[in-house]
């Protein structure tokens, strides 16, 4: 569990692209009394689920001053009832109080506004949660995202009803964001079921007796029904018998769906009344706050404007361990696969380009530790099949593939050779039911259900902000490429180009190009430092140059030698020899770990918790210098990448 939680952890600040390098900086005042007060305020605190938003946020307080060298506080304040006037007034009192931050969920997002500048300004950080204000100067938003939300519900519904049949959505105020929000995710999923129809949505306006109502006028004008998602779960408050319609429906087959997973929609799922929930991570709300408050302020962390904070899904098979968790107030504990796979094995083909690349090695361990961790968990055994050609080959990768379908097993993660040739053999692995992702090199238009990769253009921004950090805000800058037009790295250049653009005093001379080659990168290097020997720095967008070993490029290292600094992509064991050798300053390097650590748990997630994805998922960067460069050599000496690098800048 550690791990794990180790893991979301290190993704709320890396996996979904929060994070920058962060540089030296002076202590944070919030720092100077060896106390970090964090003002945790709910709408109100007379709703059980904000009681379990403040367990977890108490917890990761506990933990993180039992972990040092801070002492943490969650302070737990808010009005007794929903009210934004109250709301305000209580901000307004933490903020007298001296807290270090806030974390707030508004009850109304333009009347959050003027509280939460006033606390920024103030200089107290602020984050929202589970409601947003925006536009604020709070730092980030943590909440679900009701359009995952809705697409989950879809294919939860999807498992439960089959691919076929009539739907009906309830939702409550026609026009509400988060529920409009739902409805879109909902019907872009079954957009593509062409077997499905969506014959009406009915609204409640939020009212329990109203929404009891609409619903069983809809079961008198369609009988016949196959499916309802609610997307929000008013009617059930009303208690079982409220809907007689709708239950006796229920028992001639009816599947509905629910958002939310609180104790009454367990209640309903036990009687078998309901078929899927889709629930906010309300434990989270609080714990994951603190954490990010504390990364914000210690560490520097920077976030996006939105952080996503998760799902739960809950059916039949996970039922009893969600209603323990409220029962018992605990929420720490993952919950069990929403579904089970028939025979109790989950099987993995993970397919690099080829088998004779040690960044590929190190994706396998990744690969095969999730397993071990998954199948130690249970009740699912997950196997990693590690699968693939001896070298890089188009035509034998697309024959892997066919291998791992003829094989039986229940999902592909491939690093495609080539985007195009990867195409049919993806599609025909998902027209036999087995779903495919693909990770390090995408194949799109496919079916396949995300890709998860480096965002190459963030990896140029961090390469810059790196250079800059170590030759300064003046001089002079080349560039080295590979082959003129790779999309990836066309990406990285232009993001390297716009983060400079805001140094009018650095000037970039030169972009030159290697064509992937490590003796033309090289000449190309060694030329360039001839045409300008009073270059300052370098980025170089791969790492071909440095495959040649030291003493290949005598003009580089001794501009290195008088003070010229180089900045390189991806973080291999021959570029920590040169980062210890003083000829190379920092690293941006992809999650090699990652590519299967990570492949393991989405695919997890998205076959037994019908979790939706996006078509993209960020997988982070290594952020490497002097200063953690041999935690990254002990992580390749040993080929365990399970602990997150110690900063790159104390």
């Amino acid at each position: 569990m550690k791990r794990w939680l180790s893991f979301l952890l290190l993704a709320l600040v890396l996996l979904l692209g929060a994070a920058s390098v962060t540089v030296a900086q002076d202590m944070n005042p919030a720092l100077e009394d060896g106390k970090i007060t964090i003002a945790w305020i709910p709408k109100a605190l007379n709703n059980p689920v904000f009681e379990v938003g403040k367990v977890g946020c108490e917890t990761a307080a506990a933990e993180l001053t039992e972990a040092g060298p801070y002492e943490v506080e969650c302070l737990y304040m808010g009005s007794v009832a929903s009210d934004m006037a109250e709301q305000a007034r209580v901000m307004a009192d933490a903020v007298a109080q001296g807290v270090d931050a806030l974390a707030v969920s508004c009850n109304n997002g333009a009347g959050c506004v003027d509280p939460i500048n006033a606390a920024a300004e103030a200089g107290i950080e602020v984050m929202t949660w589970d409601s947003d204000s925006d536009p604020s100067a709070r730092f980030t938003y943590l909440g679900v995202s009701n359009y995952d939300g809705g697409r989950a519900a879809a294919l939860l519904l999807l498992n439960e009803m089959g691919d076929e049949g009539t739907v009906a959505l309830l939702t409550g105020v026609p026009g509400a964001p988060n529920l409009e929000e739902r409805i879109r995710g909902f019907q872009d999923v079954m957009a593509g079921y062409p077997g499905i129809e969506i014959v009406t949505t009915v609204a409640g306006n939020d009212d329990i007796n109203q929404s009891v109502q609409v619903v069983e006028e809809t079961m008198q004008t369609y009988p016949d029904l196959n499916g309802w998602f609610f997307v929000g779960l008013w009617p059930l408050f009303a208690g079982e018998g409220a809907m007689p319609l709708w239950e006796a429906a229920t028992a001639n087959g009816l599947k509905t769906i629910s958002f939310d997973t609180l104790p009454v929609e367990l209640d309903f799922m036990k009687a078998g009344l309901v078929h899927g929930l889709v629930g906010q991570k309300y434990w989270g709300w609080g714990y994951d706050t603190i954490y990010m408050i504390y990364d914000r302020i210690v560490n520097g962390a920077e976030f996006a404007d939105w952080t996503d904070s998760g799902m739960d899904i809950v059916t039949v098979n996970n039922v009893d361990a969600m209603a323990e968790a409220w029962a018992n107030s605990d929420f720490t504990q993952p919950l069990p696969p929403a579904y089970l796979p028939d025979d109790g094995t989950l099987t993995i083909a993970w397919i690099p380009k080829a088998l004779n690349n040690p960044v590929f090695e190190v994706g396998k361990v990744g690969c095969e530790t999730a397993a071990a961790e998954l199948s130690e968990a249970g009740p699912v055994e997950v196997e990693c099949l590690y699968m693939g050609s001896v070298a890089s080959d188009m035509a034998e990768q697309a024959r892997v593939m066919a291998d791992a379908v003829a094989q039986g097993v229940d999902a592909i993660a491939v690093s495609c050779n080539n985007g195009a040739g990867c195409v049919d053999p993806i599609n025909a692995a998902v027209e036999a039911g087995i779903p495919v992702m693909t990770w390090d090199s995408d194949a799109d238009p496919s079916g396949r259900f995300t890709y998860l990769g480096v965002s190459n253009y963030d990896g140029g921004r961090a390469a810059a902000e790196l250079l800059i950090h170590e030759m300064g805000e003046t001089g002079k800058v080349a560039l080295l490429t590979g082959v003129p037009g790779a999309p990836n790295l066309e990406e990285r250049i232009r993001g390297f180009q716009d983060y400079i653009a805001d140094y009018p005093g650095i000037e970039i001379v030169t972009t030159v190009a290697g064509n992937d080659d490590i003796n033309q990168s090289v000449q190309v290097v060694e030329e360039t430092m001839q045409s300008y020997p009073d270059l300052n720095g370098w980025f170089f967008v791969g790492l071909w140059p440095l495959f040649a070993g030291e003493g290949a490029m005598p003009l580089w290292e001794a501009a290195t030698a008088n003070g010229m600094k180089t900045i390189s992509f991806d973080t291999l064991p021959v570029e920590l020899d040169f980062m210890k050798a003083g000829l190379v300053h920092g690293l941006v390097g992809q999650k090699y770990w990652g590519w299967g650590y990570d492949t393991v748990y989405m695919i997890y997630n998205h076959i037994l918790n019908a979790q939706p994805f996006a078509d993209w998922t960020d997988s982070g960067m290594d952020i490497v210098t002097v200063n953690n460069v041999d935690a990254m050599a002990e992580a390749w000496a040993n080929s365990d990448f399970t602990q997150p690098l110690p900063p790159a800048y104390p």
